[in-house]
């Protein structure tokens, strides 16, 4: 079966030029009528070039698309929407207002954005900017315990500066101490 050069350039998926350069270079061969056997074509530009450097659709990649189990296809779909939702978060994080569907500039925006991230990052680390979650954790541990101490020094401290204060206007200081300090504990984190 011969097809024209515009054919078979459309079925193994390269340009009808690279089709010419190739009949001229002697890689492939045409039929005596000028038409060409898609198939054979597509074996003799295998053998002869660079796989590579290739755009020609080789065994499965050819002009049926391969069959994909359901359960990996909508597992690739559901990693897509993953990828898209976090490169459009990137984005807004970084102002940039994105109309319509996220294109491959899109992409490499955000991927720019995120080596420009993790450069700042690393260069805050070597600066003793950044520290660890747990060394965050730690100093905010003691911060909370040292204010804990301070609160509950207050009623103390009114006794010693305000003399005049009876016993029972001391106890009700140190209750509204305690009752603050129990709030704030009972906050829920936002």
């Amino acid at each position: 079966m011969g097809v024209s050069r515009r054919e078979c350039a459309k079925i193994i998926g390269v340009s009808e030029a690279a089709i010419r350069k190739a009949i001229k270079a002697g890689r492939i061969t045409a039929h005596p009528d000028g038409t060409l056997d898609p198939e054979a074509v597509r074996e003799a530009w295998i053998r002869s070039t660079d796989p590579a450097r290739t755009a020609v659709r080789t065994g499965s990649q050819g002009a049926h698309a391969p069959l994909v189990a359901p359960d990996i296809q909508a597992q690739a779909a559901a990693k897509a929407q993953l990828a898209t939702t976090r490169v459009g978060e990137i984005l807004l994080a970084e102002g940039v207002v994105v109309e319509g569907e996220l294109t491959f500039n899109h992409a490499r925006t955000a991927e720019k954005i995120v080596q420009t991230w993790q450069r700042d990052q690393a260069h805050a680390k070597e600066q003793g900017r950044l520290i660890l979650a747990e060394e965050a954790e730690r100093r905010w541990a003691d911060e909370v315990v040292q204010m804990r101490a301070r609160l509950l020094a207050i009623p103390g401290e009114c006794a010693f500066e305000l003399s005049h204060l009876s016993k029972h206007d001391l106890s009700v200081i140190d209750r509204i101490v305690r009752d603050a300090m129990t709030a704030a504990a009972d906050v829920q984190p936002a």
